[in-house]
């Protein structure tokens, strides 16, 4: 039995100005797994991630646990927790000193500070200065900051960009864990290395929608086959009109590829190729 989504996104539409950044994005998602928001710098992760969070204005409909952003903003907001690309706390305070005042903010009770701080592999630096902190460090405790609240739905962005690669697989491992506790994970990157490793689900922005929409496990299977295609004067509209008769169209994947990087890199390729044909 499906459980009703903790996240529902509907024909969302933003512009800035002019210039348009998120044209009909929609999809669900359920309680317990980790997506991935996908796409090169400026593909409008970061911009769907304010809008989730009622932070700008925006056209369509976003829910979260059943509750519009618009018209219950402030109860949405104490149901995620957001991880910024760019943590930012007080330089002098102390790490325990900075999630105390923002668990006061938020009305969260502080004997939750030093078990987040020991989660996120802080423990010992629960007396040190947010200013002797490293990247890595502060990434984890705005981590940590993010879990004041016991959220049900954490929106990450770029949340490995200063990680060396131990950091990471422990952020890979805690967030499985939270997937486990029934927690739903939405990382925003534009790196797809390790993607296979940690989330469920793929979504790629192009262009402002969605150019992709699979499971992890289908792209690395995608990923595994190869199709062979002579054009020989063929048009396209008619290539792909035969590729979607055998089950290959605009969400999925007909790949030369040895790894999930690639797979994403050629469906970033074919929603173009589909959106030429139409046009």
């Amino acid at each position: 039995m499906s459980h009703p989504p903790i996240l529902s996104v509907n024909g969302l539409v933003k512009h800035y100005g002019r210039t348009e950044v998120l044209n009909g994005v929609s999809f669900d998602l359920e309680p317990g797994s980790i997506v991935a928001l996908v796409g090169t710098n400026g593909a409008g992760k970061t911009t769907a991630f304010k809008c989730i969070l009622g932070l700008t204005d925006f056209r369509g409909e976003i829910d979260v646990a059943g509750r519009s952003v618009v018209k219950h903003g402030k109860e949405v907001r104490g149901l995620i927790g957001y991880l910024p690309q760019a943590p930012g706390f007080g330089d002098d305070d102390t790490c325990f000193e900075a999630l105390r005042f923002l668990a006061d903010l938020r009305r969260a009770p502080h004997d939750r500070i030093g078990t987040l701080l020991d989660r996120v592999s802080l423990g010992p630096q629960r007396d040190k200065r947010i200013r002797e902190l490293s990247g890595g460090m502060r990434q984890r405790l705005s981590l940590a900051a993010a879990l004041l609240s016991d959220p049900p739905l954490l929106l990450l962005d770029e949340p490995t960009g200063n990680l060396d690669f131990q950091s990471r697989r422990e952020l890979h491992d805690l967030l499985g864990e939270m997937r486990d506790e029934g927690k739903t994970v939405v990382l925003s990157t534009h790196f797809v290395e390790h993607i296979a490793d940690l989330a469920d689900r793929v979504i790629l922005l192009k262009d402002g929608k969605v150019g992709l929409d699979m499971a992890t496990s289908e792209l690395t299977a995608a990923a595994g086959r190869r199709v062979t295609v002579s054009l020989n004067g063929t048009a396209p509209s008619e290539l792909l009109a035969a590729l979607g008769a055998i089950g290959i169209g605009e969400q999925r994947i007909s790949a030369a590829a040895s790894d999930l990087q690639e797979a994403i890199s050629r469906a970033m390729a074919a929603s173009t190729a589909d959106e030429e044909a139409r046009g």
